[in-house]
């Protein structure tokens, strides 16, 4: 020191205490501040006469961990992080060095105390960890072994403890490093790499993983850790996986439906046309039909129909157009295709119903067939009965010429002439009914018909005491009719419930009523009376043979003509009656298995006019 320039040293001993850029103050064993810089006065205000707890942290007492007291004891300096309130009120982090001063009688009395201000730092580092551990990612550090130095919250959730770890064995399960990792990349050429991983979780789940890499430490300019961060797509990744198989089953479902499925966009281009759209239209083999020309083959305003709807359109009975050919018959559905309020297009699905029409025509022959071949079962009992009346009638004559008794031939005579008249009713009728005629279907109004076998029965029901009653539920709209025959159906069945009437033994108003209705895409008819009903043994016959509860007066036939014209117009009659309350007969007609109009040539729908 005796070299030094006295000047320099004045400075270092009375300037330098103010001018250091730390806090520097003094303590004694009462904890009194006794001396401090300017750096600690402008950072914790005025200490002068005051406890160094009361300026450091602003407490009224001794801090529960403080380095000053061991330090007296001792003498050991000591090096610690501190947390105090400076002048402002505002939290302080700060690097002390405790420093013991020793006295020449060896006593330590006083303690040096330098702080560094290290707020911001710890600042920062308080965010670097929060960040680090709160980042929604999984971050790991790597050195250059593979091995996990630090992890993250997110990883040690999903993968458990991971520290100290090759990331290959915990987190991919594998014994060796993964292929294109890109980590030991980032290692190699010290550049920012990115890659996929599917992982293994703590619980034995797919984990898939969107990865980058970045050097965090060098030395000697080579990386010696990296920082990875790893996106969790496993839901967006299994999305993507469920839309694939979605899609090539919804792509599967459309190529291998029977039905065929055209798609056309708003242009009314063609975007999607299944293998059996193609047989329909009878496209070749990489032949292309044009939109527009689509639009044309299908019912006229169709199209147009489809785009102002919000729901779908649907027709159930119509026709597809094509070129030189006969009208097809097709079931067709049509819908807007719409995305987030956009019009993408319009879907169809189309039905060819040629095979269908076909098997339903043969349907109605064989039913009617059948029902044939169940009467001609009964046609020798009906037969037996007959030719016994004949057979006592002849015998009658017989004995009355050889008894030359006019009385006993006059009986025997109308006895054959009854008969005869019952065997000619009985055979035209059963010709009539296995004849199998082809109806004469027209646009009739089914209320008039229905309305004209009312009044036919109007004068007989009010002499019998019947109350005869027509009941039309709502408008009933046109329908493709042969008039005579559904004519015929309703008085069958009219006069039926008439005689059930006669034949109840009950003592309440007889009523007979007749209905027409226009239910969801079905025409009904529905007859019903309070008469005399049926058990269940009749109910079985009544469709099936020659059976007759009228004795000599029917043929059992009527019923069983009314069931084959009701079949020939492509509906059923169903049956419900009990004994002693009534019976109902419902005749149900699908408009959409209705006949066809007749030519042009045909004769016109008879009683449209009430």
């Amino acid at each position: 020191m005796s070299g030094q320039n006295p000047e320099l040293k004045r400075w270092l001993s009375e300037k330098l205490f103010n001018a250091a850029p730390v806090h520097i103050a003094v303590i004694d064993r009462d904890f009194n501040l006794v001396h401090a810089n300017h750096s600690f006065e402008t950072t914790f205000g005025a200490w002068r006469n005051r406890k160094c707890y009361e300026v450091y942290k602003d407490r009224d007492s001794v801090c529960s961990r403080c380095f000053a007291a061991p330090t007296f004891d001792d003498g050991i300096p000591r090096v610690g992080h501190e947390t105090g309130v400076n002048d402002d009120g505002r939290v302080t982090h700060y690097l002390k060095h405790t420093i013991p001063v020793r006295l020449s009688s060896g006593e330590v009395s006083y303690l040096v105390e330098i702080s560094t201000d290290v707020t911001a730092m710890e600042r920062l580092k308080q965010e670097n960890e929060l960040f680090f551990d709160r980042v929604p990612c999984d971050m790991a550090i790597l050195d250059r072994n593979m091995r996990i130095v630090r992890a993250n919250q997110q990883i040690i959730e999903k993968f458990g403890h991971t520290e100290g770890r090759r990331c290959f064995e915990v987190l991919a399960n594998h014994d060796r490093r993964c292929d294109d990792c890109p980590a030991h990349r980032t290692l190699a050429d010290g550049n920012i790499h990115t890659g996929h991983s599917k992982l293994i979780d703590a619980s034995g789940n797919p984990v898939y993983l969107q990865v980058t890499t970045m050097p965090v430490s060098f030395e000697e300019d080579e990386p010696t850790h990296v920082l990875e961060m790893a996106v969790d797509i496993t839901r967006p990744t299994l999305l993507q996986e469920e839309l694939k198989i979605a899609h090539l089953f919804l792509e599967t479902t459309v190529a291998t439906s029977m039905d065929a499925v055209v798609t056309m966009n708003e242009k009314r281009d063609i975007t999607i046309m299944n293998p059996a759209a193609k047989r329909l239209f009878r496209l070749a083999d990489g032949e292309i039909l044009e939109g527009h020309k689509v639009a044309a083959m299908l019912p006229d305003g169709f199209f147009d129909e489809i785009l102002k709807r919000d729901k779908h359109v649907y027709l159930p009975d119509t026709f597809l157009k094509l070129p030189d050919m006969e009208p097809i018959p097709v079931r067709l559905v049509g819908a807007k295709l719409i995305h987030e309020g956009r019009l993408l297009g319009v879907g169809m699905f189309i039905q060819d119903q040629r095979r269908l029409k076909q098997l339903e025509s043969e349907k109605l022959e064989a039913e009617r067939l059948a029902a044939v071949g169940q009467t001609v079962a009964g046609l020798a009992h009906g037969v037996k009965n007959l030719i016994t009346g004949l057979e006592g009638g002849m015998y009658m004559m017989s004995t009355g010429l050889k008894k030359d008794n006019r009385k006993r031939i006059e009986r025997g005579w109308s006895m054959l002439d009854r008969n005869i008249a019952r065997v000619s009713k009985f055979v035209k009728d059963f010709l009539s009914f296995a004849k199998g005629r082809s109806i004469t279907a027209a646009p009739c109004d089914p209320a008039s018909v229905a309305k004209e076998v009312v009044d036919l029965y109007a004068a007989k029901a009010h002499n019998e005491k019947i109350e005869l009653r027509l009941n039309v539920k709502d408008e009933i709209f046109e329908a493709n009719l042969d008039y005579e025959g559904m004519h015929e159906c309703l008085t069958n069945l009219v006069g039926n419930a008439i005689d059930a009437c006669l034949m109840s033994e009950c003592n309440h108003q007889l009523i007979v009523t007749v209905e027409v209705e226009d239910g969801p895409d079905v025409l009904l008819f529905r007859v019903s009376d309070n008469g005399c009903g049926m058990d269940y043994e009749v109910k079985q016959k009544v469709f099936t043979t020659f059976f007759t509860t009228k004795g000599l007066g029917g043929t059992g036939l009527g019923l069983l003509m009314t069931r084959k014209i009701v079949q020939e117009h492509g509906g059923t009659i169903e049956l419900d009656s009990e004994p002693g309350v009534g019976t109902t007969f419902t005749i149900r007609l699908p408009r959409a298995r209705l006949p066809k109009v007749a030519q042009e040539s045909d004769p016109p729908c008879a009683g449209l006019e009430t």
